[in-house]
């Protein structure tokens, strides 16, 4: 493929390598933006998963226990 040369004597881009790259740019734009968007939803709720997490380890740990306890009354 020729490329016309511009007055600075450097070649001219091909206009569709300029489209490609606004909407490369474009695509780029909206990816930031979801990803801001979804780092925002995550601080927000931060604390609830927090309380969730502290849940589940409790549940967790007295099933364990009652589990051992269980477990201990039948071999005794």
């Amino acid at each position: 493929m020729r490329l016309r040369r511009a007055r600075s004597g450097r070649p001219l881009e091909p206009p569709r390598r300029e489209a490609l790259g606004r909407r490369l740019s474009a695509t780029a734009a909206r990816c930031r933006r979801a990803l801001c968007d979804i780092t925002r939803w995550l601080s927000r709720r931060r604390r609830v998963a927090a309380d969730q997490f502290l849940r589940g380890a409790c549940y967790g740990a007295g099933t364990a226990v009652v589990g051992l306890l269980a477990l201990w009354l039948q071999t005794r």
